[in-house]
């Protein structure tokens, strides 16, 4: 079982290793990448797969695909911080949402204000069940909505 995952966001495609938080650099959540977002006010974060969303906060929220992949967005590091300011979701849980809907509005500039690493971070979450490869270089330009990683399940071992 696989599943695409699309860039929820233009800008630069990155490893987790790069990232300063080591919850993420470390993969504890599970594999997956970051986007540096574009030089923008404002940015629309977009659903990178199908699925139906299991959880909200200002800053984040993951969506549940139908074979039970769960995949989190995250907008910044330490983002959590601002307390929702900045950030506005449009849908509510249990909300079923198609590849390409608006998940996130964040404008950037309280983030940026307060020094904050602005990276969009997506993560397959149940490691170390979940493998994710890129399927662009880690350095490489995306517009929003583009193929950048395939999510597979590790093989069992036996």
């Amino acid at each position: 079982m696989s599943l695409q995952l699309l860039s929820p966001v233009p800008g630069i495609l990155r490893n987790l290793v790069e990232l300063p938080d080591p919850v993420f650099a470390q993969e504890i959540m599970g594999p997956g990448f970051a986007i540096s977002p574009d030089e923008v006010n404002t940015l629309n974060i977009l659903a990178p797969i199908d699925g139906t969303l299991t959880h909200q906060l200002p800053h984040a929220c993951a969506l549940t695909a139908p074979d039970g992949l769960s995949i989190l967005i995250h907008a910044g590091i330490d983002t959590v911080l601002l307390k929702g300011e900045g950030f506005s979701a449009p849908h509510q849980l249990g909300q079923h949402l198609h590849a390409g809907d608006p998940l996130i509005t964040w404008d950037l500039r309280p983030a940026r204000q307060a020094g904050y690493d602005l990276d969009v971070v997506v993560i397959a979450m149940q490691p170390p069940q979940t493998l994710c490869e890129l399927l662009t270089a880690p350095g490489s330009r995306l517009d929003a909505l583009v193929p950048c990683a395939v999510v597979r399940r590790a093989p069992k071992s036996s």
